[in-house]
């Protein structure tokens, strides 16, 4: 290369560095405000290229880890960071925590959730940000929350719980007795759902892989993706990659089956009208018959969309299947791990039915009698929320706690992490149900404890979420033991991951006794 060349290249280089630097000098001066304001706020430096992006570009495992020693160093404070050019702000007070969620002004949710508005979930209730929209939507979903129709979903709840029962009987090591357990959950979860919010059976726990199962994971892989690598939330460079691909393939197809569900229902109900009309006998079974949850939304079709109606459904789907598979995993887990809390629930179980057929389906009745294993639950909540994190945008500076956040900030809340928090928990990393105490729960901040989030934007499956996993905890517990298994023989040992959701790094592993010497063929018959 000759001086000339070299010459230029150097000129180039200076150029491009003077250029670089202009900007940042011009970026810094038009922002100056925000700089001196989030100055302010404890956190680790830097900017762009530091903060939290070298957390971010961690494997999903080590992201949750370094994310809650971040936490557990600034937990007892307000914290900043960025990621490129974008400030976020997690919020660990939870007297600032209820200001933000309970407030109006921070309905929008933070400028992740749009890639879910990009994907599958459209512009449904969980991820839309058009609030006058949200909550006329939320309105009609809310509708299939209802007592009556939460009731009528028990028998979907028992009946896939038996089968599952059958499942892991089948996958247990006869050796070991050892049992992946968190797909076996997964797949009864999905089928509960199919059933109760599209009205169809999938037969996901038959080992049948459904075309609308796996498309929907492998869109929910795509966004998952692109939230934990940032550059891809940039829509120019996710546009160019091979996940947009694959991530529109599954979108199409997702949609054209649900497109399919919704017409084949509208037909149905239009049916029925025309059987009410000429039959009275008619009529009479169909008000009796259960409703789905596209039924419901259907009922409300001239105040809502195709689309949105679409998009509702399969947030429906989402919402019914992550969070409860999740948790319903990691409730048989500590279980197995605390044998004397697993004691108490049985003993409360068999003092519930002990009248009457043993292996009697629930009611709703004795699913409001399970105090203790409601507490159980809501301890397996607190250490492992589905949802570790919740986002929210904040549209003009505001003064939240001791400082003013400046305007266009992301304003997270580490769910995980404050609900570990030393500062509204005794001995925090502890499995103990008597958190849920009356007494406890009174003596404590309620926003310290939010695993379905809480205020505004809280979700609202909590009803049936709770139904679900009293039915099938207690189906599983009064028919099996669940010990450690040789695989996870400590609850140390117990792999999680941060993928929007909580989820397993190499599954959910327990060993698996039958109570009763030959029940389990009771219940295969």
């Amino acid at each position: 290369m000759n001086f000339y060349n070299t010459s230029l290249l150097h000129f180039v280089f200076i150029i491009i560095l003077a250029s670089i630097i202009l900007l940042y000098i011009i970026y810094k001066a038009k922002n100056w405000r925000k700089f001196e304001l989030i100055k302010k706020i404890p956190g680790p430096d830097g900017w762009f290229l530091d903060g939290l992006l070298s957390i971010v570009t961690l494997p999903p495992e080590k992201m949750l880890v370094k994310g809650l020693e971040l936490y557990k160093i600034y937990e007892k404070t307000t914290i900043k960071t960025w990621i490129f050019n974008y400030l976020y702000v997690f919020l660990t007070n939870a007297e600032d925590i209820e200001e933000v969620i309970t407030n109006p002004k921070f309905k929008r949710k933070s400028r992740e959730y749009l890639v879910l508005q990009e994907s599958i979930m459209g512009q449904g209730i969980f991820s839309i940000d058009n609030i006058n929209q949200w909550k006329s939507n939320r309105k009609m979903v809310i509708a299939g929350f209802n007592y009556t129709i939460m009731r009528s979903f028990l028998p979907v709840f028992y009946e896939e719980a038996c089968v599952l029962l059958k499942v892991l009987h089948m996958q247990c090591n006869q050796n070991s007795k050892g049992c992946d357990i968190s797909v076996p959950i997964s797949n009864a979860t999905m089928e509960m759902i199919g059933r109760n919010a599209l009205g169809i059976k999938f037969n996901a726990q038959n080992g049948v892989k459904h075309e609308f199962i796996e498309n929907l994971f492998n869109t929910m892989t795509v966004w998952e993706y692109r939230i934990t690598h940032p550059w891809y939330l940039n829509k120019t460079i996710f546009q160019f990659s091979t996940l947009k691909h694959k991530h529109d393939r599954s979108h199409k197809i997702i949609n054209e089956f649900t497109d399919n569900i919704i017409k084949s229902k509208l037909a149905e109900i239009q049916k029925n009208k025309e059987c009410i009309n000429n039959d009275e006998i008619e009529q009479k079974n169909i008000s009796t018959k259960s409703k789905t949850f596209i039924e419901i939304l259907l009922q409300n079709f001239q105040n809502m969309s195709h689309k949105q109606i679409r998009d509702e459904i399969i947030t429906i789907m989402i919402g019914g299947q992550e969070t409860t598979a999740m948790a319903n995993a990691c409730i048989i887990f500590m279980l197995a791990h605390h044998q004397h809390v697993q004691n108490k629930v049985f003993e409360e179980l068999e003092e519930i039915f002990s009248v009457g057929d043993l292996n009697r389906q629930p009611t709703y009745e004795d699913l409001q009698k399970m105090v203790y294993l409601e507490r159980v639950i809501k301890e397996t909540l607190r250490l492992y929320p589905p949802l570790p994190i919740i986002g929210r945008n904040l549209e003009e500076e505001t003064k939240i706690g001791e400082y003013i956040i400046p305007a266009n900030t992301s304003l997270y809340i580490f769910v995980i992490g404050l609900q570990t928090s030393s500062k509204y928990y005794e001995n925090p990393e502890k499995f103990n149900p008597d958190n849920f105490l009356p007494e406890k729960c009174h003596n404590r901040h309620p926003y310290a404890y939010i695993p379905f989030s809480a205020g505004y934007r809280n979700c609202i499956g909590i009803k049936y979420a709770m139904l679900q996993m009293k039915t099938v905890i207690s189906t599983m517990i009064r028919k099996f033991r669940f010990l450690p298994s040789d695989k996870c023989p400590t609850t140390n040992d117990l792999r999680l991951m941060f993928l929007t959701t909580l989820k397993f790094v190499d599954g959910c592993h327990v060993k698996i006794e039958n109570r009763i010497k030959n029940e389990i063929e009771k219940i295969i018959k």
